[in-house]
This record gives structure tokens, C-alpha cells and sequence, in this order.
């Protein structure tokens, strides 16, 4: 099991057959973390997103799940899952690579994200094959601030959506 570790958090980058209980047995998640996991994340759209996700895992060696899955984030103060990060695949031929994430509604504004994205961008620079991380933000001002607190800039803007990009050398480059 792939695990990172920050100041408040342990992120857990989940396997198939995790993915496949916080779908449909979140409690048999729950018992083989040791930890009660939010059940507000799993949305409809978040349902579609580990559908696409476990299709695309069950098709690579299990060695670049880490690029594919959604990693737990795990508030150990508590401790309790409450988000959900992760990248949308391999880096691309230019070695870009796109992250997403989502924290339970009780879990927001307190730094969690930002401090579970920052952790996954340090993961992704330390591959070889990445140059840069990407995001994407439809009218969500929590979500901008979160990507320009982990030292992102806009790349592009259109009709309330945002582009977002960090470079591997922009990143060396942060206080």
C-alpha cells in the first residue's frame, strides 16, 4: 500500500478492490483502513470518476495505479477520510499530468486539500516522467484559491472555468 504522510494527514492511494468497497461497501473499506470514511463525496459525479477510474487501472500494471487512483485523505487528528485526491492518469507525452480532489463539506476551508494537493505534487515530481501538474476549476472559489495556494498559476480562462499549471522547475523554485 502507497502512503504518504504530511503534517495532518496520511494519504492512501487506493487499490481496485478499495475503490471498489467505498463505491459499493464502504464499511469493508472502513474495516481494512481502520478508519470511518465520508460517504458526502461520493456523488453521482464521483461514482462515474472511480467507474472510469477502475476501468482504466484494471487495463495498466499495477505499478501506475498510483497515476490512475484516488488517494484517501485521511485526517489523523480524528482520524476519518474525509477527501479525495488524485491524478487523471500517466503523465502525457509532454510529462503533464492533471490532478483532482473533493473533501466531505465538514472537512472545508480548514487546509486540507491544499495541504493533500501540495503532497501529490512533491509524489509527482519525484517521477521521473512528470513536468507538470494541471487543473482545471469550474466557478469554484474555494477551488482556485486551493490551486493558487500550492503555487499554480492560470493558464487559461474561459466562462467561469479555469486552466491551472505548475511546472516541475516552478515548483523547485517555491519558498
Amino acid at each position: 500500500m502507497r502512503v504518504l504522510q504530511t503534517q495532518r494527514l496520511r494519504l492512501i492511494a487506493l487499490n481496485t478492490g478499495q475503490l471498489r468497497a467505498y463505491l459499493n461497501a464502504p464499511e469493508r473499506l472502513e474495516s481494512e483502513l481502520g478508519v470511518a470514511v465520508s460517504r458526502e463525496i461520493v456523488t453521482d459525479t464521483v461514482r462515474g470518476a472511480i467507474a472510469l477510474k477502475l476501468a482504466r487501472m484494471d487495463k495498466v500494471d499495477a505499478r501506475h495505479h498510483p497515476w490512475f487512483t484516488y488517494w484517501l485523505v485521511v485526517v489523523e487528528s480524528v482520524p476519518f477520510g474525509a477527501g479525495l485526491v488524485g491524478y487523471k492518469g500517466m503523465p502525457d507525452h509532454n510529462g503533464a499530468v492533471e490532478i483532482g480532489y473533493g473533501i466531505d463539506p465538514e472537512y472545508q476551508n480548514k487546509g486540507y486539500i491544499t495541504e493533500a494537493v501540495q503532497a501529490l505534487i512533491r509524489w509527482a515530481f519525484h517521477q521521473p516522467n512528470c513536468q507538470a501538474v494541471t487543473a482545471h476549476a469550474v466557478k469554484n472559489p474555494a477551488s482556485n484559491r486551493v490551486l493558487q495556494k500550492v503555487g499554480m498559476r492560470v493558464t487559461h480562462t474561459q466562462e467561469g472555468e479555469s486552466s491551472w499549471r505548475i511546472t516541475k522547475i516552478e515548483w523547485q523554485q517555491l519558498p
